[in-house]
């Protein structure tokens, strides 16, 4: 099992989706973030340097929810991703699930989402 750092739940506002209403009105996402990083030599010399700031993370997904609109949430999990990857040399994949509660669909569910992995 590969070391990861990890961020469960981040609720983000953003006006993303194919509605003109999404657009217009905004609605919450919540992201999760799983990223794989050898977390020994931060460990090992009790150096923050040699880790990824948490926050750091949660501002670089805020950000890139801000940059939006954007039609899809594969769209906003996609730039989260490359964002992550672009800024941060030492991770080395990164897992983002964006759910969605309030999807304009005729259903009774808790959300909808998607889950995708990314590797260097």
């Amino acid at each position: 099992m590969a070391d990861r750092i990890f961020i469960s739940n981040l609720c983000l506002y953003g006006f993303h989706g194919v509605m003109p209403e999404e657009k217009r009105l905004g609605q919450r996402f919540y992201i999760d973030l799983s990223c794989e990083i050898d977390l020994a030599p931060a460990g090992q010399a009790d150096d923050y340097g040699l880790t990824v700031c948490y926050d750091a993370l949660c501002k670089l997904a805020q950000n890139t929810c801000e940059s939006g609109p954007y039609d899809l949430i594969e769209t906003l999990g996609e730039r989260i991703a490359q964002n992550i990857l672009e800024q941060f040399s030492a991770i080395r994949s990164v897992r983002v699930t964006v759910r969605k509660p309030s999807a304009p669909i005729q259903a009774t569910l808790d959300h909808v989402g998607i889950e995708i992995l990314r590797q260097r």
